[in-house]
């Protein structure tokens, strides 16, 4: 990966039958964070509850990027609302494991999990 796309984030959302879906492309890290955390308080504020965050285009990952996920997930819990993670790979995935987000589902139940596919991250939602 060349540096340029290191510290660039575009973040897009599109709602389909009651679930946003999140399109992060580039990088979540410390000079992206900000712009992360932003992006998706606007998605929580616009009344989304069910939220798929897509991170097949996401190539890296730090801690501050794994720290917006977080958040996120916090601001929907706040709400009701559930998040779900989908397809998360390579490294950003190991590193979403490593950090414990999957340990976040002990915490706050089936509202977050690291799904393979937006489809499968979808289904997850409770009715």
């Amino acid at each position: 990966m060349d540096q340029e796309t290191r510290h660039t984030l575009a973040v897009t959302s599109r709602e389909s039958n009651g679930v946003t879906f999140v399109k992060m492309q580039g990088s979540l890290s410390a000079t992206t964070a900000e712009q992360g955390l932003h992006e998706m308080k606007k998605i929580v504020d616009s009344g989304a509850k069910k939220v798929v965050v897509n991170l097949a285009d996401v190539d890296y990952i730090s801690s501050g990027g794994i720290r917006v996920l977080i958040l996120a997930s916090k601001q929907l819990n706040n709400v009701q609302g559930e998040m779900k993670i989908a397809a998360a790979k390579g490294m950003v995935k190991e590193a979403l494991e490593a950090g414990g987000f999957n340990l976040l589902t002990r915490v706050y139940g089936e509202n977050n999990q690291l799904c393979n596919t937006e489809e499968e991250a979808a289904a997850a939602f409770k009715a």
